[in-house]
């Protein structure tokens, strides 16, 4: 049997949902299943008889995971928060005729000085820059062919490790085109993954003659890969402040395909991620890393172009 596609359910309650299709699968192997069968079977999902015959008929149907479980992802509930619809408008407004770099401090001056003109009550800042990160989220990346290298953390719980451990991914991916090149994942605090090895890596992808593009990493990067850059022609190190994550974030917003993502590590609450239902559990390691693989997998699907061959300035 393929594999079920579990995209649309939540992490933590994967590991429910295979002893469930273990369950039915089983179930539905029996020629001839009687009522102490269904009741029997629905006992080891804690489940009625009635519950787990409609379930078996549903897996048998479909084959759908989502159908089977509780804990599919739903959109968050729409909050005004009392802004003003006129105020929303005036800040849409700014927002969409503001540069693509312009920072969310000269956005949000401008919009109050506008809903100051129409005395209105404009939106908090924090506000502001949830509107433009949204904004720039749902149009397509732009700018020059570039590749920026960065980390991002996701607060998925991994069983036998303490509450504060997250797994990291530091990824290359090529911009605009939105397509991760090349990925290292570590779910072990001691062991990050090695930017030297990822420069490395990406080099080791370059095609001569190719357009060349641009390398975009934040400053302690540069300074860690400094030999790794030195070897394919990148000697000096410029500092770059927290480029790459902010590349990243108007690139990505704050999702990778289905899970949510954390690009600025002082903004990570590990701890907080808790149980919400009976359904969530830790995952393993193993189910960790095939949950943000396929994260990786579902972004890169999505991607309206796909990587073409390039070259890496080294000026």
């Amino acid at each position: 049997m393929s594999e079920p596609d579990f995209s649309g359910i939540d992490p933590l309650r994967v590991p429910e949902a295979r002893r469930r299709i273990a369950v039915l699968e089983r179930y539905l192997a029996l020629p001839d299943p009687t009522t102490a069968d269904a009741v029997s079977f629905g006992e080891e999902i804690g489940l009625s008889r009635w519950q787990l015959q409609r379930l078996a008929a549903v897996w048998r149907d479909h084959r759908d995971p989502n159908l089977i479980i509780v804990g599919r992802r739903k959109s968050k509930p729409k909050r005004d928060y009392g802004i003003a619809k006129r105020a929303i408008e005036i800040a849409n407004g700014v927002i969409t005729q503001a540069a693509a770099d312009a920072s969310v401090s000269s956005i949000a001056s401008i919009i109050e000085a506008r809903c100051a003109d129409e005395n209105v009550a404009p939106p908090s800042r924090p506000t502001v820059y949830t509107y433009v990160r949204k904004a720039r989220t749902a149009a397509p990346a732009s700018g020059p062919p570039r590749i920026v290298i960065g980390r991002m953390w996701f607060q998925i719980p991994i069983s036998d490790q303490p509450a504060e451990t997250m797994p990291t991914l530091l990824a290359a991916i090529m911009l605009p085109e939105g397509v991760i090149i090349a990925h290292r994942l570590s779910i072990n605090a001691m062991k990050p993954p090695s930017i030297s090895d990822m420069v490395d890596e990406v080099a080791a992808m370059r095609t001569l003659g190719a357009e060349k593009r641009t390398v975009v990493m934040n400053e302690t990067d540069r300074r860690a890969a400094a030999a790794a850059l030195a070897r394919i022609g990148i000697a000096s190190v410029n500092g770059h402040g927290q480029a790459a994550q902010s590349e990243l974030a108007r690139s990505l917003g704050s999702r990778l395909g289905s899970l949510d993502v954390i690009l600025h590590r002082a903004k990570a609450r590990p701890a907080k991620r808790k149980a919400a239902t009976r359904f969530d559990e830790p995952l393993a390691p193993t189910d960790v890393v095939a949950v943000i693989e396929g994260a990786i997998a579902s972004n890169n699907a999505a991607a309206p172009a796909s990587a073409p061959a390039f070259d890496i300035a080294t000026d």
